[in-house]
This record gives structure tokens, C-alpha cells and sequence, in this order.
């Protein structure tokens, strides 16, 4: 198993939908495709962009209970 797996295990486990850094998100199906450390990220989950097309971002967790 590799460290993208065990991280995406972890993710899941603990009801998150991906990873966020600065503007940056990418989801559980497409982990750290950017290449940065991901050290540097914070668990994060999807937030609704658009209703009218079902558009979706990542988002750090804390910025839902805001």
C-alpha cells in the first residue's frame, strides 16, 4: 500500500471528501495530483460552488461549521 492509499483510507474513514491547501482542492479520486507536499494540506470536504450546475469545491471542514 502506498502513502496516497493509506492517506485516502484515513480520509474516508473520518468522513472527509479530499484535501485543501490555500485555493487549492482536489478530491478522495484524485489525491495530490498537483504534486505539492502533502504535508501541507488540512483534510477537507466538498462545499456546493454553482445550484445551477451542481458544481462542486473543496474546502477546509472548519468552513462548513462557520
Amino acid at each position: 500500500m502506498i502513502v496516497r492509499e493509506i492517506l485516502s483510507e484515513w480520509l474516508k474513514e473520518h468522513h472527509y471528501d479530499g484535501l485543501f491547501f490555500d485555493d487549492c482542492g482536489c478530491p478522495l479520486c484524485d489525491l495530490i495530483p498537483c504534486g505539492n507536499d502533502p504535508s501541507l494540506c488540512e483534510p477537507g470536504v466538498k462545499k456546493l460552488f454553482s445550484q445551477d450546475d451542481g458544481d462542486w469545491i473543496i474546502v477546509p471542514a472548519e468552513a462548513l461549521r462557520e
